[in-house]
């Protein structure tokens, strides 16, 4: 008996085509983004655009905050939702990185379909009040001489923060006395009570204090200074490097079509495009970064492998 592909090929051609005429129907409903933080905080990212998003997309886009668990908790519940482009992820890309190899999530970085990112935000190193340095190289300067005894607060161990600090100190070759706080709010009090010299966080926290409480910005991490703070130097340019930035981006769930994942890349970086959305972030000290679905793949790619050798080599747990 002679036996024929065509069948095969039908039934794969069939298919295919069924997945693309649904896609191109999509959205015939509300879209629901989680975002895996407290209301106020990352979701106004998106708030600014959501009436735009929905107005592109034919359809009403809900904002959902999820807290917990550092954002795994939101982002757990996005991994476990239906691959259809009905639930989304909107987070930071530590959540996908750093989260799951500290804490007790049952997923990882590849569990998820990249759509686009939106933001980046370098993190700021900031020194107290009347500090006897000025310049991050008068406080490499110190540590050099004096192991431990400049002090550096932030927001919890492992988070960005955190492990920018420790990169810093890793590129250095100095020893920083790293003091951990159960958030960035008590870090910056322990600043501007002046019980600790430095202060890793983001500029949009540290930067309303500079003025008002005459904090001194040392550098920023990221390739390149931010528009919205182009006097501070980069910690590269200091010759160190590190190069560590929280993205904030899409993701869905790992199975979701590619012609869905394209056509929500497409609205939501159209929509992010706007030059007032540009301008929104940079009064808040962000700087926009619009990176497509491969682009953003091969970021989150590099950044998962960067985590994963620092938190081995911190032995962070």
């Amino acid at each position: 008996m002679r036996i024929t592909r065509r069948p095969l090929l039908f039934a794969g051609a069939t298919a295919l085509a069924a997945r693309r005429a649904k896609a191109q129907a999509f959205p015939t409903r509300a879209i629901r983004v989680i975002v895996p933080y407290a209301a106020g905080g990352t979701d106004q990212y998106i708030r600014l655009l959501q009436q735009d998003f929905g107005q592109l997309l034919g359809q009403p886009v809900v904002i959902d905050s999820i807290a917990g668990g550092g954002g795994g908790i939101g982002a757990n519940r996005v991994r476990t939702s239906a691959a259809d482009g009905y639930t989304l992820l909107f987070a930071s890309t530590a959540a996908l990185t750093v989260v799951p190899r500290l804490q007790n999530q049952p997923y990882t970085a590849a569990d998820f379909a990249p759509i686009c990112n939106l933001v980046a935000i370098p993190i700021m190193i900031a020194a107290r009040r009347g500090s006897r340095f000025r310049t991050i190289e008068q406080m490499l300067a110190q540590a050099r001489t004096q192991p431990e005894s400049v002090s550096i607060g932030s927001p919890g161990i492992g988070s960005t923060p955190h492990l920018a600090a420790e990169a810093l100190a890793r590129a250095a070759d100095v020893k920083l006395l790293q003091v951990p706080y159960q958030g960035i709010a008590p870090a910056m009090a322990a600043l501007l009570a002046g019980d600790i010299d430095l202060v890793s966080g983001a500029p949009g926290i540290i930067m309303p204090t500079v003025e008002s409480h005459g904090i001194i910005p040392l550098a920023q991490t990221g390739a390149s200074r931010i528009v919205a703070l182009p006097d501070l130097v980069t910690l590269k340019e200091a010759g160190l490097d590190v190069d560590l930035v929280t993205r904030f981006a899409f993701f869905a769930p790992k199975e979701t079509p590619v012609p869905i994942l394209d056509r929500l890349g497409e609205a939501f970086l159209q929509a992010a495009a706007a030059p007032a959305y540009a301008d929104a972030m940079r009064r808040a000290f962000n700087e926009v970064m619009l990176l497509d679905r491969q682009q953003l793949t091969t970021a989150l790619v590099e950044e998962d492998a960067a985590n994963a050798r620092l938190i081995q080599a911190l032995d962070i747990r």
